[in-house]
């Protein structure tokens, strides 16, 4: 990027510059930048991050995200007014990344460093109706990954999706969402089959929630689906499949902002080819929901989950057995139990600290690498420090233990962390370091990682 740049404007030179004067004066150049920023580009209120709302992919974790929630209209500190079309109002956004990894295919042995570029073109359009009280949301995102020289890491993700809201008088709340998402396994994610291609897949989606709100007593249900299928690799015969699952919670006013809930929980797995693995899974949850305030807000939930599998497993000499084996499919699987968890609170201690916490646990059906189940653990914190109205500090801790029903266990960790500054309320930029390492009993699945990423965020 520095060469292009001297090659663009230092055509004075008879010879390239020395590296040293280079970095001087784009050292200078970015302070001059920064300094007329805080004199000539006022911001207005706290600046906000666009990174951890799930606009860009640029965690050194490439993936758009799986786990389904209802998408979120885009406004707050940080965001920029929008383009107004009469009752609709759209935000198009856009993010850049320069990144650097010293381990791009996430291996223990031979490793290899490569550099890339990332682009994160989206776009969401918003209309209210009903009197404010009930939306519509479209929403549009994508992640293009360029590597320099690995180029058979070279990816595109889509995420697209609507979501209608409906806000009815005395407490009811109706939510029904629906997209698509084209994606891939990273590397070194939990399901990685460290092929030389990425492992490429699409899904379809469904979400919707039906929710009661009274004084003392409230009541949702919950209902999601997803058709996963597999498009490289050899994997749609083993890990093609449809989920679908719903829960029901019942809740009570414990204060005025904490509300007790006890819920049941059930989820079913069909796979298209792999129909060993077909499976009916129930459990039990309570927990609680804390109403927002200044300081903290969210909900948690802990229980129990079963899994029992429609068919029993089938041995591994019988002539079914073999033949299962040749095609590269499952034997079948025992009951799976495990605790249920999850979590997502948000905790305030000062105006200019954001602690995000998600802990989780949960029973997966994976279908790779001879597996069936894997049982994953952990939790994530996300936090956020604002020095002043420009200038914060973000970081982010994530672990998990994925404990496969093949006696695998894997314990991951990633730490991300590093300054942003914003030099208008729409436009910012962030220094990332990123470290990830996997410890595992089996030693091909170790990697350790070190990832640097400048990123140019920006959303009308």
């Amino acid at each position: 990027m520095i060469d292009f740049v001297w090659r663009q404007v230092g055509t004075v030179y008879l010879a390239p510059p020395p590296a040293s004067l280079k970095r001087k004066w784009l050292l200078a150049l970015l302070l001059a930048f920064l300094f007329g920023s805080e004199f000539f580009l006022p911001v207005k209120g706290q600046a906000q991050s666009f990174s951890d709302t799930g606009l860009f992919y640029f965690s050194g974790n490439h993936q758009p995200r799986r786990s389904i929630l209802f998408r979120e209209f885009l406004e707050g500190p940080g965001i920029g007014d929008g383009i107004k079309a009469g009752p609709v109002r759209l935000h198009p956004f856009l993010g850049v990344a320069e990144v650097y990894t010293d381990n791009v295919f996430r291996r223990n042995t031979n490793t290899k460093s490569d550099t890339l570029t990332t682009i994160a073109p989206g776009l969401q359009a918003f209309m209210p109706f009903g009197g404010g009280k009930h939306s519509v949301l479209l929403d549009y995102r994508a992640g293009i990954f360029r590597y320099n020289t690995f180029t058979q890491n070279n990816a595109v993700t889509q995420d697209a999706l609507g979501h209608v809201s409906l806000n009815y008088p005395g407490g009811l709340a109706i939510d029904l969402q629906g997209g698509r998402i084209e994606g891939f396994d990273p590397r070194g994610s939990v399901v990685d089959t460290q092929q030389t291609d990425i492992t490429k897949w699409n899904t379809n989606h469904g979400l919707s929630q039906v929710e009661f709100s009274g004084q003392r007593f409230g009541i949702r249900l919950r209902s999601g689906f997803q058709d996963l299928n597999y498009t490289n690799n050899g994997q749609s015969g083993r890990r093609d499949r449809t989920q679908v699952d719903a829960n029901l919670s019942l809740f009570v006013a414990v204060t005025p902002t904490t509300r007790g809930l006890l819920g049941v929980r059930v989820i079913n797995y069909n796979f298209n080819t792999n129909t060993q693995l077909n499976s009916f899974g129930y459990g039990v949850f309570t927990g609680f929901s804390l109403a927002p305030t200044r300081r903290l807000s969210g909900e948690f939930n802990v229980g129990y989950l079963i899994l029992n599998y429609d068919k029993a497993p089938v041995d591994e000499n019988s002539a079914r057995g073999q033949e299962l084996l040749a095609k590269g499919l499952s034997l079948g699987a025992t009951q799976q139990t495990s605790l249920y968890m999850q979590g997502r609170l948000l905790w305030n201690p000062t105006t200019r600290l954001t602690i995000y916490m998600m802990p989780f646990s949960s029973i997966q059906q994976s279908a790779v690498q001879g597996t069936s189940t894997f049982r994953q653990t952990g939790f994530s914190v996300n936090a956020r420090q604002m020095f002043t109205d420009r200038l914060g500090l973000q970081g982010n801790i994530y672990y998990a233990n994925d404990n496969f029903n093949t006696n695998r266990t894997d314990d991951r960790f990633r730490l991300r962390i590093g300054p942003e500054y914003r030099t208008l309320k729409w436009l910012g930029f962030r220094l990332d370091y990123i470290f990830e390492k996997r410890s595992s009993n089996v030693a091909n699945f170790d990697y350790n990682s070190n990832t640097i990423m400048l990123s140019l965020q920006g959303i009308l």
